[in-house]
Formats: C-alpha cells, structure tokens, sequence
C-alpha cells in the first residue's frame, strides 16, 4: 500500500465511514486506535532493526523511545520528541560532568546526582506540556548514565553518546512514521476549534444578558480556552502556518476571556436593576446569538452595533445625585463586552488567513513553588536513601533500583495524584514482568532470526497500542509498553539468564513500590493547601496590580487566573457544593477586579487629570483591604460622575468608563470581601 494510500486508510473519514460498515469493530475498538497501534508496532520494529545493523549494546532503547514518544496526533509526538532528544542531551552533559568530578568520591557523587534531579524535578513541576517532560528527562537520563558507567568512569563520554544515539535513532524513526502515515491537517483543526470556542463563548453570554445564571458555564468555557491553548501549541510543532499565527489565536482567547467576564459582571448589573429593559440589551444578545448559532459575522456588524452603543452613551444624561446612573453603566458594558466580541471576531480572520502577518503573544500561568520545592526535596531525599541501601545491601541491581526510584519521583511528581499514577505504573510493570518472563524463558530461546522476534514482539506491541488508545487501560498499557521492552532487552548476541532477568524485575518493582512509598509518606497530597495557595497567590497578584500596575498586562492576568480557576476546580474533592460554588464566584471576582484595576491604570497614564482619584483606588487595592476597597472605588466614581459636565473635564466616554470600572471593583469587592480577604464563608 502506498504511503498517501496508507495515510488515507487511517485518517480519512471518508474512507473509514465504508470501511468501518463492512467490518464491524467492537464498541471498545476504534480505527483511529488501530492506526495509532500498525504505525507504532512497525516504526518501533524498525528502530530496533536499525540498532541491530549498527550493532549499538543497548538496542531496546530504540522502540522503546518509540513507545515513549508516539502519541495520537503528529503535532504530540514531534513536540515531545523536541523536548526528549533535549532532555536527554543536558542529562548526557550533566552526568558527564558528575562522573567525571566525582566518580572517585561516592558520597559527593551520591549527593551531586540526588541534587540534580531534584532540581530538575522541581524545574518540570513549574513547566508545563512537554517542556516538563523534557526536564524530567535531564533529571533521570542524567541518574541512567550515571550509573551505567561508575564501574568504568572513563567511558562516560562514550556511553552518554551512545544513549544519544539510542533516543535519536528512535525519535526519528516515530517521527518519520507519524509524518508519512499520520500526517493531520493541524491549521484546519485548530481553526475548527478555535471556530467551536467563539460559538459557545457568543451563547453563553448571549444567555447571560437574558439573566440565565450559569456560573459553571463560565468555569467550563475560561478553563477550556487553556486546553485549545495546548492544543494549538502541539498543532505549532508539526505545521509553520499555526506556529506563526499562535499569537492571534492567543489574542482570541485574551478577547474571550474579556468578553466573559464583562458578561458575568453585566449579568449582575442586569439582576441588581431588573426595571431596565434597554433595547440595546436585547440586540447585543441577539446578535450574540448569531454568532453563537454558527452564522456567518461579519465585523463590522459587531463594530456597526459598538457604535449604537457609543451614541447612546453620549447621549444619556448622568443622574441627579452626580452618580453614573444604572443606564449608562450597562451601556458602558456593552460597549466593552462588543468590543471583545468585535477583537475576537478579527483575530479569528488573521488565524485563517493565509496572508496574515505573523503574530507572537505571551500568556502568563500559575506556578506553585511550594509545590516545586516539596517535588524536588522528596526526590532528593529518595535518591539518597536508596543510594544507602544500595551501598549497605551491596546489591548488584542496586543502580537500576534507583535509577527507576528515581524516574518515578520525577515523571509523577508532577501529576494532580502521584500516588494513584504511581499504582498504575506498579501494575503495568507486573504485567510486564510476567509477559516478559514468558517471552524470555519460553519462547524466545525457540527463535533463531530477526522476523521471528519480530513477529512476537510485533503482536504483543499492537495489543499494546490498542490498549493504549482505550482510557480504561491507558495508564497501564504505557507503562507496559517500555518496561516489556527493557525486561525482554532483545539483543543482537545474547540471552537474558534467570538470575539477571529477576534481579532487573525486583529492581523494577522495588523502585516503582518505593517511589509510591516516598509520595505517601513525604508531603503527601494535600488538596485543601493547594486550593489555598491558589486562593493567596490570587490574591497576592491582586495586591501587586495595586502597587505595580505598569507591570502588568490584561493578557497576563487574565490568562493566569483563569489557570488558577482550573486549578481550583481539580480541588473540589471534599468540598461542600455551596462551597465549591462560593469560591467559584470568589475566583471571578477576583477575575473581574484586576481586569479593571489593569484598565483603570491604563487610562489613568492616558488623561494625567484622572491620575489622582484611579491611582487612590489602586493603592487600596495594593493593601488587600476589600470593603475599604468598595468603599473608596464608590467614592471615586461618584467624584468622576460629578465631574463629567465640568468645562475642563476628560471626555464623557473616558470618565464613564472609568467610572463603570470603579463600580465594577465596588460591587465585587463588596459582595466577595470574604473571599478576597481569605476568610471562608461558614
């Protein structure tokens, strides 16, 4: 079958639709699956085959870098593929530089390398998508050199190359799989997405105008902009035309957020003051909806629609009691909420268009250093204790003990339960033992050429593949996938014995079981102290905007707490409802308040004559005191309302809208001051 043929096979709809109805697959088993598990059994039965005619000593690492890097989509693979090759080429250079300034001194040695991955394992928890693999992997590539080569320090240098190679050949070999027989259509993906986000985004606060309270929805939908984010980014790796477009789609996102937070505060605004039924309300949703239903919108109707808004805005009057009257604050709002409508309408144009200028924007999330800190002391002290008992026992496996001890703290210390990873890795390495002891002492010793290995190992590494590609045995089906190759260790010359194979296998299973022992015993979990340093660290950024707001950007601030809004949400394990619910709200208004304290900064560097009264209300802001907080943002917009017919006076629009962003910082302080002041509500 030709390649483009083969390419269709596993990845046309079309094709697979006749297919799929002439032969008739389980409810488990997909044809996306069986694509995945053919591609990844061969490109891994190559990689072996080439590092069985280079005559390399360690060919396992070949497929089993293979398995270790494929995943379900070409975009995944190359980006982790980037991240492992570098991985592993700063852990050759650092266990180089171990061995060779203290190979003759064990206890420096022992230290040196429990420091390292512990640094690299709390550098991977700070990290996100395959950038935490990646220094992961300098950590235990790093710790596998190492001891390969303490016996014999002078060959260091050359067993670090040849670990280069091994993880080279095997990444180039998925890749060039993956390209031929997976190639994608990452640009129309992404765009299809991006395309589904804006729709969900225009009806949920289409709903919103209408009074519809759906809280969750907004969790759901700020959350899920961060998941296209991720999505786009292993989309960049295999396709130019996403990787220069990556900011506009960004700067969509940022537009989304906006749009969604203006919608929620309006929402409120619209329930405080249910006697207003202004017809522009109506016509804002209605064009939200439109775009919601999927029909074509142009910019220009949100731009012609924006500027309705605005003459309506000039021409209603400010209230008797020289306060921004309810009327004007809503329009003030529409204007806003149109104008990140009518922003992601046209960042969505430039991610389509071919002929779009290249556009780069940086996002800001949350990192947990306390959390980094604990991840990499844990790994320290684990290093250390099974250095001791390698040395006290004079256990021959003792190295490939810690070695895996090492992986599992570092490659689970990042995940939301390392305990229960670690577990799965536990099971999917017995599994892998009895399989492998099977192969190795039953029926491998039958075989006499590479086609029959390969014919054995094929058929075990496609049931692999399938089992991967199910989310009921994922987790134990990847590990499988590597440790049945490291135990079975297929060789150009020679076979595993039984007192090799058992010490390798308690080796394992030691490393793995005293990996999940230190995650249980040392800073274990902890879901309440994570949800409240989420809580502090928002708040603390909240008083930074105050004191520093030069420092910050609308991007920034919004794409980090909404990461924070995520984070949040993983913790809800324990928590009432009610709770849940009132921390939910506590994390928007929060949203909500520097949102407007980053626009009340920028219109205060604008019209020097509002400086006085905005730069007051961020100082206050910088002392995390919320109900003096509400009370002197209502202070300040009554000043700025009063002051709008004056001769000298900034333009009506600027001091409306700074008004309606004092009265937004007003109303969520008020109504969220136990939150922003860390006290939970009983």
């Amino acid at each position: 079958m030709a390649p483009a043929m083969t390419a269709a096979f596993f990845n046309s709809s079309k094709f697979l639709t006749p297919l799929a109805r002439g032969i008739a697959l389980p409810g488990w088993l997909t044809w996306p699956a069986v694509g995945f598990a053919l591609r990844t059994t061969a490109a891994s039965l190559v990689a072996l085959y080439i590092a069985f005619l280079l005559n390399l000593d360690d060919p396992k690492w070949a497929p089993m870098t293979v398995w270790i890097v494929a995943q379900s989509s070409r975009g995944m693979s190359l980006s982790k593929g980037q991240y492992r090759i570098l991985g592993t080429v700063i852990g050759a250079v650092a266990a180089v530089t171990m061995v060779a300034l203290f190979a003759q001194v064990p206890e420096l040695f022992i230290l040196s390398l429990g420091l390292w991955l512990g640094l690299c394992t709390a550098l991977a928890t700070g990290l996100r998508n395959f950038r935490s693999y990646g220094a992961v992997l300098a950590g235990y590539t790093a710790a596998i050199i190492a001891f390969d080569s303490i016996s014999s320090p002078l060959e260091v240098f050359d067993i670090a190359i040849a670990r280069v190679i091994y993880i080279g050949l095997g990444i180039m070999t998925e890749a060039v799989f993956t390209t031929i027989f997976a190639p994608g259509t990452p640009l129309l993906d992404i765009r299809n997405r991006l395309a589904t986000y804006l729709r969900q985004v225009a009806d949920l606060c289409a709903r919103a105008l209408r009074g519809q309270a759906n809280t969750s929805g907004f969790q759901r939908l700020l959350t899920g902009a961060l998941e296209l984010d991720v999505a786009a980014e292993y989309a960049a790796a295999s396709s130019s035309s996403v990787r220069s477009r990556f900011g506009h789609l960004r700067g969509a996102a940022v537009a989304m957020f906006t749009q969604m937070a203006i919608a929620q505060s309006l929402r409120e605004h619209l329930a405080a003051r249910p006697d207003l039924d202004d017809p522009l309300v109506g016509k804002t949703a209605s064009l939200l909806d439109a775009i919601g239903s999927g029909a074509e919108v142009h910019p220009d109707a949100v731009a012609a629609l924006r500027s309705e808004v605005r003459a309506a805005l000039s021409e209603t009057p400010v209230s008797t009691g020289h306060a921004i009257s309810p009327r004007l604050a809503i329009l003030d709002h529409l204007d806003r909420l149109l104008e990140a409508a009518h922003g992601a309408l046209i960042r969505q144009t430039l991610f389509s268009d071919e002929k779009a200028p290249p556009s780069r924007l940086k996002l800001s999330f949350h990192v947990d250093h306390l959390l980094a800190l604990h991840n990499g002391i844990r790994t320290f002290v684990a290093i250390v204790i099974g250095s001791w008992f390698w040395i006290a026992t004079a256990w021959p496996s003792g190295p490939s003990f810690i070695v895996i001890l090492g992986v599992i703290c570092a490659l689970f210390a990042t995940r939301p339960n390392p305990v229960v990873g670690g577990m799965g890795f536990l099971k999917g390495g017995m599994v892998a033992v009895l399989a492998a002891a099977i192969c190795n002492f039953a029926i491998l010793p039958m075989l006499s050429d590479f086609t029959e290995l390969a014919v054995l190992i094929g058929v075990i590494m496609f049931a692999t593949g399938l089992a991967m590609r199910n989310a009921g045995t994922a987790a134990l089906a990847t590990s499988f996938a590597f440790l049945f190759l490291d135990l079975v260790s297929p060789d150009n010359t020679s076979r595993a014995d039984a007192a090799s194979f058992l010490n390798g296998a308690l080796a394992l299973l030691l490393g793995v079981g005293a990996g999940v022992l230190v995650f249980t015993l040392l800073f274990p979990p902890n879901l309440p102290a994570k949800r409240q340093r989420l809580q502090r660290a928002t708040r603390h950024d909240l008083a930074d905007i105050g004191q520093t707001p030069a420092r910050w950007t609308r991007e920034h601030w919004l794409s980090r707490t909404v990461d924070r809004l995520g984070g949040q949400a993983a913790t809800n394990a324990g928590v009432s409802e009610k709770q849940a619910e009132e921390d939910l709200r506590g994390m928007l208004a929060a949203l909500t308040i520097g949102e407007a304290a980053i626009t009340l900064s920028e219109l205060a560097r604008e019209h020097p004559r509002l400086s006085k009264p905005l730069n007051a209300v961020l100082r206050r802001l910088g002392r995390s005191d919320p109900l003096r907080l509400a009370t002197v943002s209502r202070n300040a917009a009554n000043h700025l309302a009063y002051w709008i017919n004056e001769p000298d006076a900034p333009a009506r629009h600027t001091l409306i809208r700074a008004a309606t962003q004092l009265d937004a910082v007003a109303s969520a302080a008020a109504n969220h001051a136990g939150y922003l002041r860390g006290k939970q509500a009983a």
